[in-house]
Formats: structure tokens, sequence, C-alpha cells
């Protein structure tokens, strides 16, 4: 099992990315909006705490991100995803496109899945 998640710069390109997803064999996906903590410093003004920049961006609607995550049940379904979202929304390799990684699960437990448990060596 693997934890994919996208981080994406694109947020008009969301539906197509969560429609591929589907169609390669993603079982659901969670989508946050985010914000890298670049945008924040730059809009950080001297005056407010950190914390209270944030609030306001949220309250103002300025995220410039969307973090998909998904569980992934084998190695083959991950990497057929991935290409399929590279070949049909467009390719990580251009950094505007935000990230993608995945990271190996050792234990799932709801959700599409049922459970998982396996021990790491």
């Amino acid at each position: 099992m693997y934890l994919f998640v996208i981080i994406l710069n694109k947020p008009e390109k969301l539906m197509k990315v969560l429609d591929v997803m589907k169609k390669n064999g993603s079982k659901g996906a969670t989508v946050i909006d985010s914000i890298g903590a670049g945008e924040i410093m730059k809009k950080h003004e001297e005056d407010l705490p950190m914390i209270a920049s944030i609030k306001r961006l949220k309250e103002e609607g300025f995220y410039t991100n969307k973090t998909i995550l998904s569980v992934v049940e084998d190695i083959k379904t991950l990497q057929k995803i991935a290409q399929a979202i590279e070949d049909e929304v467009g390719n990580f390799s251009d950094k505007t496109m935000g990230i993608m990684f995945s990271m190996p699960l050792n234990m799932v437990r709801g959700g599409k899945i049922g459970r998982f448990d396996r021990v790491f060596e």
C-alpha cells in the first residue's frame, strides 16, 4: 500500500487529475486547499503574527494549491496513475505543475481499502 500525494499548483486542472486517477485505478482521494510557505511569506505582513497572516489568507480565499491524498493498493496501479496524470494532464518536470510523490504504508484501516497491516523490515 502507498500514500500517493499530489501538490497541484494549477487548481484549474483538479477535476481532470481526479478523473484520470479514477479511470486508472484510484478508489478515492481527499482534496485539501493548500498554500506553499513561500506564498505565505510573500503575503506576510511585518505587523501581523504568522498565524494571523495565515488566517487572513484563508478568509480571503487565497489558496494557490490543491493537495490530493490517495491510498493506492499496489505499485503497478500507483505507477499507472502517475504516468496517466503526466500523459493526460501535464508533466511534473514542469515545476509550475507542482509535485507528486508516494510513501509506503505499513497500516491502513477504514475507507474503501478496509484493513491492511504490514511490518516494515
